[in-house]
């Protein structure tokens, strides 16, 4: 192979990496609305809210966001982390659409769900959607 297309193969390879890189960045903590009207069964709340974390045996980026999400209710402890295996509730699975895990549902004080986080979260992101979808003291959106 001449140098010229050596440079060309390695030029598409890193616009492709990059691109993919792009592609993953996007799809981390991507925050969406829920359209729910009844609150979540059989999973213990928090009094201001809760963070409901949809997770599977195979996930890999699940026990970061297991990590984070423990740190953020454990710093408020209005807040309440609960994680859920997709097997073990397929009814809410079915309910709320779970297509991937890590995926988060952050219920208010009664059980509603208020936002959906799909993907592996990042501190920031889920601390801003809690600030705006619930009514949280200053001190526990740090």
């Amino acid at each position: 192979m001449d140098p010229f297309t050596v440079l060309i193969v390695l030029a598409m390879l890193v616009a492709v990496a990059t691109g993919l890189g792009l592609l993953y960045r996007t799809s981390r903590s991507r925050v969406g609305r829920v359209k729910a009207d009844a609150p979540v069964e059989g999973v213990q709340l928090g009094t201001e809210g809760t963070l409901l974390q949809f997770s599977s045996t195979v996930c890999s980026a699940c026990a970061a966001t297991r990590r984070i999400l423990g740190e953020i209710s454990t710093e408020n402890p209005t807040l309440t982390h609960v994680e859920v295996n997709v097997v073990d509730r397929p009814d809410l699975v079915d309910r709320f659409g779970i297509l991937q895990t890590p995926t988060t549902l952050i219920l208010d004080s009664s059980g509603v769900p208020v936002s959906r986080i799909g993907g592996g979260v990042r501190r920031e992101v889920v601390l801003a959607e809690l600030g705006r979808v619930l009514t949280l003291t200053p001190a526990h959106t740090r």
